[in-house]
């Protein structure tokens, strides 16, 4: 080959490492001696302008990948494999990146390497992606349990409180839709939350063109756990109103309202549902399902105080949590 073919073959093979974004290495094992391309060098975070020895790239090394990284380079050498290892580098300057290495060792008769070869490649940002990716799956997994929770918790409750197969199938379905609902909510906000007047705002959707709804109050964002608890909450409130209460009768209506109060510290966020213009009200001889939501679920779920009011001119259940703690986001 040519000389003018050969340094032809050595640019094309340069262009295709620099757009590939990987650096060149060899090491003497003779020797010690490291050889390292300028972008070989520049993924270590080193000076491009000066040489980097052996010495040099270890020190930088990450102290808890050194065993690993020496092991599987051992491995491969003694099985006269090629080479691959992941490792982090924490550069001069203070940032821990990840390297691939991969190369390829030259043996004597013996079968003793004498001389390897090979690619740098800096991968932190896939690192990063596959971490976020395991993070993703842990919290699809932990909210596909949660919901699994949830499902089984409200056919147990819901059995528990009706009167025959029929009635429970209908509870019970139109308790799997609200939770459906929320979840649809949190899937168009990424499940990074909701807003409180969207939640309010998807559960009584149903019965807005038909009935006085009232809905009102200062921005506030949601978790997902808190959007999908306040979600099943309100569709207790409104399916109640409508078999029993303010939406079972015409003229009746229905208000949510919020506030924060921001005298407090933590402030605290108050939710008010009142009902007015339907039937007289009489305090329940029971405790049903909706009730065990809101007084017990609900309380427990957000750390807050419910209260159910059973007024004569219609119900009035109040909610008051801490605006600081792990449910609520004040915007």
């Amino acid at each position: 080959m040519s000389d003018s073919i050969l340094r032809k073959t050595e640019q094309q093979l340069e262009v295709a490492l620099q757009a590939a974004r990987m650096g060149t290495w060899a090491i003497d094992f003779a020797t010690n001696a490291l050889t390292t391309s300028e972008l070989c060098r520049k993924d270590y975070g080193w000076p491009v302008s000066q040489p980097m020895t052996n010495d040099d790239l270890l020190r930088l090394i990450h102290p808890d990948d050194r065993k690993l990284r020496e092991k599987l380079i051992g491995r491969a050498l003694a099985a006269q494999q090629d080479l691959e290892v992941e490792y982090r580098v924490i550069r001069p300057d203070g940032e821990t990146v990840w390297i691939l290495v991969r190369g390829r060792a030259d043996y004597d008769d013996n079968g003793v390497p004498v001389r390897a070869q090979g690619v740098s490649l800096e991968i932190t940002d896939r690192k990063r992606a596959e971490e976020r990716q395991r993070s993703l799956v842990a919290e699809l997994n932990h909210r596909v349990k949660n919901t699994l929770a949830i499902v089984q918790s409200l056919a147990l409750q819901t059995h528990r409180t009706t009167d025959n197969p029929v009635a429970f199938m209908a509870a019970l379905n139109a308790r799997v839709r609200a939770l459906a609902k929320a979840h649809d909510l949190l899937t168009e906000n990424s499940w990074e939350g909701a807003m409180l007047k969207d939640v309010i705002g998807r559960t009584l959707d149903p019965y807005a063109a038909d009935w006085r709804l009232e809905i009102a109050g200062p921005p506030v964002r949601l978790n997902a756990e808190t959007a999908v608890a306040l979600n099943l909450a309100f569709h207790e409130l409104v399916t109640n109103a409508a078999k029993y209460g303010a939406l079972s009768a015409p003229g009746g209506a229905v208000g949510v309202t919020w506030t924060i109060d921001r005298s407090l510290q933590p402030e605290v966020i108050e939710i008010v549902w009142l009902e007015l213009g339907g039937p007289p009200v009489d305090p329940p001889t029971r405790r049903g399902f909706g009730s065990h939501v809101l007084e017990a679920g609900l309380t427990h779920e957000l750390d807050g105080v419910v209260t159910l009011d059973f007024r004569r001119e219609g119900l009035v259940c109040t909610m008051r949590y801490s605006a600081s703690g792990r449910m609520y986001g004040v915007t």
